[in-house]
């Protein structure tokens, strides 16, 4: 009997091998056309040139780093560089200083002052919780500030804007995060990025899995809203939208099949992900009197 056992579980595993190789394969086409229709493949080769290895930007990596995550991060970082630039679109040539909450190693900045080149001199300084980051990003000639996102103190300096990508839905208190940068700093206008979801949530997906290891903040989300949930608390907290969009992980052009994709992508990470520009408006946030500043 045993003999079947093990031979049947010999037949199971490899079959959830070749089906997540499959899977590995259907999302590196869809990511690469979703790409194409975002006219973003000359920046993915943009940003490759710049920083060619990415392999240990993120401390928490569950996964073993291959092909199919190098292109699945990179086409999340040519949209994200997509909205650092629009951003800039308005702003005059010379000397800027953006600040990076929730930099793991430096590796925006480095597109940033590359794509920039030419028309903004960038000072860039980065910002987190973890020392390691912190010593990686100094390694790359970069400043950094060692501080939780919610406690970070920039003092009188003058602030072009801030960015802070997939790090506000692993904060506790993200209304918090926003209303002190908007009340005690200089800088007025911030490019962020969420993971995609329609509906609201908890996050906590290590609970929700029954995982009991240590973990840090970057291994777990705590709040995942939809977009406009997040802009309402952005509103809440002293920052408005005046631009927004949501980079989607498959291709769009073929109507009929996003609902396959939906699912498809859903179950194996995240729709796509949602990026905008905020301006600093804190219209509604000085209403409310109970801050406890």
């Amino acid at each position: 009997m045993m003999k079947y056992v093990r031979f049947f579980e010999k037949v199971l595993t490899s079959f959830n091998v070749r089906l997540k190789s499959l899977a590995k394969q259907i999302s590196k086409w869809s990511i690469r056309r979703a790409l194409s229709e975002k006219r973003m493949t000359g920046m993915l080769a943009k940003l490759r040139k710049t920083v060619p290895d990415i392999s240990t930007q993120e401390f928490s990596e569950k996964d073993t780093f291959d092909d199919y995550i190098e292109l699945k991060k990179r086409s999340l970082q040519a949209f994200q560089c997509f909205l650092m630039l629009k951003a800039l679109e308005k702003l005059p040539s010379g000397r800027l200083t953006v600040v990076d909450i929730g930099d793991s190693a430096g590796t925006h900045m480095r597109y940033l002052k590359k794509l920039t080149e030419g028309k903004f001199d960038v000072d860039t300084i980065s910002v987190n919780l973890d020392e390691r980051a912190i010593e990686k990003i100094r390694r790359q000639g970069l400043e950094a500030i060692h501080s939780r996102a919610e406690e970070v103190d920039l003092g009188d300096k003058e602030i072009s804007f801030f960015t802070s990508f997939q790090m506000v839905e692993h904060l506790h208190n993200p209304s918090i995060f926003f209303r002190r940068l908007a009340k005690k700093s200089k800088g007025k206008r911030m490019v962020i990025t969420v993971p995609y979801v329609k509906k609201s949530r908890v996050g906590l997906h290590n609970i929700r899995n029954g995982f009991t290891h240590p973990i840090r903040a970057e291994e777990e989300h705590i709040f995942e809203f939809s977009p406009e949930d997040w802009s309402l608390l952005m509103l809440h907290s002293g920052w408005k939208v005046v631009h927004s969009e949501i980079y989607y992980q498959y291709p769009r052009r073929w109507v009929i099949f996003n609902p396959l994709w939906k699912v498809f992508w859903r179950t194996a990470d995240y729709e796509g992900f949602w990026g905008v520009i905020l301006e600093k408006d804190t219209t509604y946030s000085d209403c409310y009197q109970d801050w406890g500043e």
